[in-house]
């Protein structure tokens, strides 16, 4: 038998459920792993969300952000290009308004008529007119509309579409359809000269009509500009994600090589370990009647010889010492004919509960003279397990044994009991010196020990039972620092009895009476 230990810090971690992993800790084949029972209990119960759907997840991320670059930018520049026409028109009223001013002060004086129309024969100027706020033209760069009704929209405007237009002294601007045209209009009240009029008199307005091709072609540049750095950022952003799809690809490919290729080592092992004890099997078929009959005879003349002793002689000593070994050899004699013959295990719906405290009443006595504490939990609604109580009791008692040789200087051992989706998980944890990783990969071989006294047959008849029990054991272990304690943990993965759940309130009704 081999010593092995486990600690009671995360004894209510892992009473919770949690799932078989071919990772979690070294499995009954003998592969050493390096993941401690707290990481694999934060593993169990993750959701992997598939690599395609967080790509194109990522993908729609990156469209709506270059969509809204794209929106900002186009806004921004459309901005600035209005700001600047709006500035100019602002500027060109400014002027006119000082040339009629000035001209209004001199002797020769300046005819508005006439500088409306000199101001619009410049290319970029569409059309000048003032209007009152009725929209009556006074004075316009084409002198054929005086006296009419300013076009907004192919319409004429009243006072009440003039309102809605909100003229004021700082300028305002638009792009509509007046005159005919196309144009982006400044408008703001017209005030050359006409500060000392009444209060009450109405105010002439001014509307000077831009040319709106540059605003246009630059929305326009910008817009393809814009739309080209999108194109560009897009593909680069999936090119970025197409590579990280065939990285991530590359990757689990890896993982499941790696995986494929631990599992075809650990199933050359099993058949090593299968034909190891098939060979047992032999040689124990093939000698066990021939020594045991041996034996019987030398056992049955030790012990007549040693009764015609007198008592305390070395003689009759030395012939206590020979039924003493005839009885050892007869033990191993037995345990490696149990170890090869085939398992005769009879499962049926059993309460793991019941076992546990078996098995606790069993090792009472001696975990109190070792001074080790004795612990059991069990998770809530727990199910019933498909196993047989008495073989499964005999392994259980083995693993716990075991453990008490694992703390000869005192400590803790606690069994938990928890559920995993279709399974039922035994937990067996001492807090002893533990298992060094050297020998971790040979803990379930026939005769392997490091105790001084021993067969080396206990955790493989222990794996031989939970096989036939069509379950799995991992095993984690961490030796124990100077002047510390070690931990290690047996887990024992049964199958769930098919009416567990229906069984289980009238088992709680059981114990309660």
């Amino acid at each position: 038998m081999y010593t092995h230990g486990m600690s009671s810090e995360q004894a209510d971690a892992q009473a919770a459920p949690q799932a078989s992993s071919p990772i979690a800790g070294n499995t009954a084949d003998g592969r050493v792993a390096d993941i401690p029972p707290t990481a694999l209990d934060m593993r169990v119960g993750v959701v992997r969300t598939p690599l395609g759907g967080l790509l194109g997840a990522a993908a729609v991320v990156l469209a709506l952000m270059i969509s809204l670059l794209a929106f900002i930018s186009i806004e921004r520049s459309e901005a600035a290009m209005a700001r600047l026409l709006a500035e100019k028109g602002s500027s060109l009223i400014m002027a006119f308004e000082s040339i009629l001013r000035s001209g209004m002060r001199s002797e020769a004086g300046v005819r508005l008529q006439v500088l409306l129309e000199e101001m619009a024969s410049s290319p970029d100027i569409l059309f000048v007119a003032v209007t009152m706020p009725d929209g009556t033209i006074v004075a316009h760069s084409k002198r054929v509309r005086l006296g009419e009704i300013l076009d907004l929209e192919g319409r004429e405007v009243d006072e009440a579409r003039m309102y809605e237009l909100e003229p004021g002294m700082p300028a305002h601007w638009g792009i509509m359809n007046m005159e005919g045209q196309r144009a982006f209009v400044v408008y703001r009240y017209f005030t050359p000269g006409l500060r000392d009029m009444p209060r009450l008199f109405p105010l002439p307005i001014i509307f000077l009509g831009l040319d709106v091709s540059p605003f246009e072609i630059t929305r326009s540049q910008n817009r393809d500009y814009v739309a080209i750095l999108a194109a560009v950022t897009l593909l680069v952003g999936l090119a970025c994600l197409l590579a990280l799809y065939y990285a991530q690809h590359a990757r689990e490919s890896r993982q499941r090589q790696h995986m494929a290729e631990g599992k075809v080592r650990r199933l050359e092992e099993e058949v090593r370990r299968k034909e190891k004890l098939a060979a047992v099997g032999n040689l124990a078929a093939g000698v066990a009647h021939e020594i045991r009959n041996p034996l019987s005879s030398i056992k049955g003349y030790a012990t007549y010889f040693g009764q015609r002793f007198p008592e305390g002689s070395e003689d009759r000593e030395a012939a206590t010492v020979m039924v003493r070994e005839v009885d050892r050899l007869n033990r191993v004699v037995t345990d490696l004919i149990g170890l090869s013959r085939p398992s005769d295990v009879s499962p049926r719906p059993a309460c793991l509960e019941n076992v546990v405290a078996h098995v606790m009443r069993l090792i009472r006595q001696d975990a109190e003279k070792r001074n080790i504490r004795l612990e059991c939990r069990t998770a809530r609604r727990v199910p019933d397990a498909l196993v047989d109580s008495e073989r499964l009791g005999q392994a259980l008692l083995n693993l716990c044994l075991n453990a008490l040789d694992a703390m000869p200087g005192g400590g803790r051992l606690t069994l938990a009991i928890a559920r995993s989706r279709k399974r039922v998980c035994l937990m067996v944890r001492d807090s002893g010196k533990g298992i060094e990783a050297s020998q971790l990969p040979h803990i379930f071989d026939p005769y392997f020990t490091t105790k001084g006294q021993g067969t080396g047959l206990g955790l493989a008849m222990v794996h031989k039972i939970v096989t036939a029990h069509n379950g799995e054991m991992h095993v984690y272990s961490r030796t124990a620092p100077p002047g510390g304690q070690g931990e290690t943990i047996f887990r024992l993965w049964l199958p769930q009895a098919p009416a567990a759940a229906a069984a289980l309130p009238q088992r709680r009704r059981d114990r309660a009476k």
